[in-house]
């Protein structure tokens, strides 16, 4: 609920009272919000329920009958040759990258605009991750960035699909050709997107998509490997669980079935309980992806009145998954940073997110991979303007004013 503040005149002493503009509660005004906006929250209702109690009471919890049903409904939706459930997205990558060869000696191109799990995936593969730089206002990888990148040990690129927006894929895949390399979308954030009539998930060699509470659709933790690669299916999903030749929902019948571990694997499998799930939400998917379409346009023609704020755009012919809203502080526009009008807006009871701080400005990846920051200017320079507004589909448009009055009144009163 809101509680519409007056002006406080003189509030703080900082800001321009006198004008006949809000005083921010981080000045001493009254919150916009009498409750704290989440920032994100999952949409779950009696049918997640019922499918979840079912699943319990059918006897069989590990990967089995729903996470075969899921995997086949799930290629459906995104029109792909295969899908194999995993436990995360995470999972996914590194289970990607492992079925396309890479490893030890190989070098694999990726953003620095991403989560950890990226970078930490082609590592966990034994390969060693290499930045290039991303699209000024955009965030994906940049098309140049990854040719000057290119070295002759790199064979690999992980796109990483930003806020629901997907990669200028017609580009990177024209240098992955030029230079013999596999891809990987990692697109975590991208469930529902299309690039110029193709959908995210069937644009590489594989994909990855997260099923995490925050994303566009939620098993809890979980993910999902989709490729129209022949070659890759049987191998995913046997790595995904031990490597074993024959896995247990199809050793359970009348007739005993000896298995046998035939490769590497291991325990990264998706459970049919995360599975019923998955299938309650994927029915959903759909109006959740239009819901969420719809208040991310709200945002653009709101905020473009706003002159402290830049809204993402993405390519042009593509349609975002709008898994997330991510702004960024136009420079010399405010006498705060990023991080203090994050503290005014949660002071508003809204919701707030970071997405993301470049790798390089992450201690590990700075120091002990020795990611340089001088190699990625666009990515460090977007790090410390960027946050995320709440967006969600229940979301409402009364929340999304509220959001939209914290920010404004946040971007007047500090205004540079």
């Amino acid at each position: 609920m809101s509680a519409r503040a007056t002006t406080i005149a003189g509030a703080g002493g900082a800001g321009p009272a006198s004008r006949g503009w809000d005083v921010p509660a981080l000045e001493g005004g009254t919150p916009i919000r009498n409750t704290l906006l989440p920032f994100a929250r999952p949409t779950l209702g009696v049918e997640e329920e019922r499918a979840a109690v079912q699943a319990l009471r059918s006897g069989w919890l590990g990967t089995g009958p729903r996470t075969e049903q899921f995997e086949r409904a799930f290629a459906a939706f995104v029109g792909c040759r295969d899908a194999v459930g995993v436990s995360s997205c995470t999972a996914g990558l590194y289970l990607a990258l492992r079925a396309l060869d890479l490893g030890p000696g190989d070098e694999v191109v990726t953003s620095p605009m991403t989560f950890p799990a990226t970078a930490n995936a082609i590592r966990q593969v034994g390969a060693t991750p290499v930045l290039a730089d991303v699209l000024p206002g955009r965030l994906t990888l940049d098309p140049r960035a990854l040719r000057a990148a290119t070295s002759p040990r790199t064979r690999g690129v992980v796109a990483v699909h930003f806020a629901g927006w997907p990669c200028e894929m017609d580009d990177l895949l024209a240098v992955a050709r030029e230079a013999g390399l596999v891809v990987v979308e990692d697109a975590a954030h991208a469930l529902g997107a299309t690039y110029r009539g193709r959908a995210v998930g069937t644009l590489g060699d594989a994909a990855a998509f997260s099923f995490y509470a925050t994303k566009n659709m939620t098993t809890g933790e979980g993910g999902m490997i989709t490729t129209d690669r022949a070659d890759l299916g049987d191998r995913l999903r046997r790595e995904r669980l031990h490597g074993i030749d024959v896995d247990a929902s199809r050793r359970a019948g009348s007739v005993y079935t000896h298995w046998e571990a035939v490769s590497d694997g291991w325990k990264l499998n998706l459970h049919d309980l995360a599975s019923a799930i998955g299938l309650a939400q994927l029915a959903k998917l759909d109006g959740f992806v239009r819901r969420r379409r719809l208040l991310d346009a709200r945002y653009r023609a709101r905020l473009s009145e706003l002159d402290a704020v830049e809204v993402l755009p993405g390519p042009s012919g593509a349609e975002t998954a709008a898994q997330l809203f991510p702004i960024l502080l136009r420079p010399g526009a405010l006498r705060i940073d990023r991080d203090r009008m994050l503290e005014g807006l949660l002071a508003e009871n809204v919701g707030v997110g970071v997405h993301f701080r470049a790798l390089p400005q992450h201690r590990f990846f700075r120091e002990t991979l020795a990611m340089s920051p001088d190699t990625v200017p666009v990515a460090m320079d977007a790090s410390d303007r960027i946050l995320s507004l709440p967006l969600y589909p229940s979301m409402s448009e009364r929340d999304q004013d509220d959001v939209i009055e914290a920010l404004t009144r946040l971007a007047r009163y500090y205004a540079g």
